[in-house]
């Protein structure tokens, strides 16, 4: 199942914002990990996917499949999906959040939960744990 260009402009334009907010605050310096398990949502350097914006609305148009029950009942949607990036790049506390469709909800957990390990974010020259919150959009073609 393929995204439409609208819902890969929205995906586009919500992580070129946080790259380039990350990119602005970073630094050179050598980066350890924090001892501290306190999850952050704001930090100088925002945790990035492999390859960057591009490569992560890449592996959701590919990997995302329209659950085939909201698909027959013509179900659409959005998903907020929020989930926590560790220290070392992994994601855990993968959910759904808000109102959403249950079995779109199901896909989109889904798909986040098995992407690849992520570049952990960084804040005072350490690697913290980063939460996100991503839309995963549903749309049928029309």
């Amino acid at each position: 199942m393929k995204l439409s260009i609208k819902t890969m402009r929205l995906f586009k334009l919500a992580f070129t914002l946080a790259i380039v907010l990350a990119y602005t605050a970073s630094n050179a310096q050598k980066v350890t990990k924090d001892s501290s398990n306190t999850v952050l949502t704001t930090v100088e350097t925002l945790p990035q996917f492999p390859g960057g914006v591009p490569a992560f609305s890449d592996y959701i148009a590919k990997n995302l499949r329209y659950p085939i029950e909201a698909y027959d009942k013509k179900i659409e949607g959005r998903v907020n999906v929020t989930f926590v990036i560790e220290k070392d790049g992994s994601l855990t506390g993968v959910r759904p959040v808000g109102k959403y469709d249950p079995t779109l909800a199901q896909e989109a957990v889904r798909v986040i939960a098995s992407s690849p390990q992520w570049k952990p974010g960084i804040q005072n020259n350490k690697y913290v744990r980063v939460q996100f919150t991503v839309p995963i959009i549903f749309n049928l073609k029309k």
